[in-house]
C-alpha cells in the first residue's frame, strides 16, 4: 500500500470519527443539565441534598443534606439546613416538561450569609456586581452532573 492510500485512510477515519462526535451531541442537545460555573464560583458551599415537596407542589424550604461537598472547614453546614427561595427555583432543563423543581435529590450551590442560607447567583466581575436570580437554579443529582463535577476536579469519589 502507498504512502497516499495509508494518508487517504487515516484522513477518511479521521472524518467518520468527527461526523460519530457530532452525531452523539446532536442526539444529546437539551438532555444534560449544565453546570453554571459562574454559580460555582459565587458559592461558598456545594451540598447535594434531599428535596421535599408540600401539597401544592412547591419546594419545601427545609432540606435534609446528603452530602456536603465543599464547605470552608470554619463554617460547616448541618444536617438540615433552610434555604430561603427555594420553592422558587428551577433546573436547568425540563424535567417532565417543568423546569421546577419536585421532590428528589439535587446539587445545589449555596451562598451562606449572615442572614441565612441561599442558592447562589452570579459572582462580581468587573463591570457587572452580580446578581442574585429571579429563579434561583439548582441541578438534579444525576451521573451526568456528577460527572461534570468530576471534570472540574470539585467531585472526588
Amino acid at each position: 500500500m502507498t504512502l497516499a492510500r495509508i494518508k487517504l485512510i487515516v484522513a477518511a477515519l479521521a472524518l467518520i470519527a468527527w461526523l460519530t462526535w457530532l452525531a452523539i451531541a446532536v442526539a444529546n442537545k437539551g438532555t444534560v443539565q449544565i453546570i453554571s460555573t459562574a454559580q460555582l464560583t459565587d458559592a461558598t458551599h456545594l451540598i447535594v441534598a434531599t428535596v421535599t415537596t408540600n401539597d401544592s407542589g412547591d419546594a419545601e424550604l427545609k432540606v435534609k443534606v446528603i452530602k456536603v461537598i465543599r464547605a470552608p472547614d470554619a463554617d460547616p453546614i448541618g444536617d438540615e439546613i433552610e434555604i430561603s427561595r427555594l420553592d422558587k427555583a428551577v433546573t436547568p432543563l425540563p424535567i417532565n416538561g417543568s423546569r421546577r423543581i419536585a421532590a428528589g435529590d439535587y446539587f445545589i450551590p449555596l451562598i451562606k450569609t449572615p442572614f441565612g442560607i441561599k442558592i447562589a447567583g452570579l459572582p462580581r466581575s468587573p463591570g457587572f456586581e452580580g446578581a442574585t436570580l429571579e429563579q434561583p437554579i439548582v441541578y438534579p443529582w444525576t451521573p451526568d452532573v456528577q460527572t461534570q463535577l468530576r471534570s472540574f476536579g470539585i467531585l472526588k469519589d
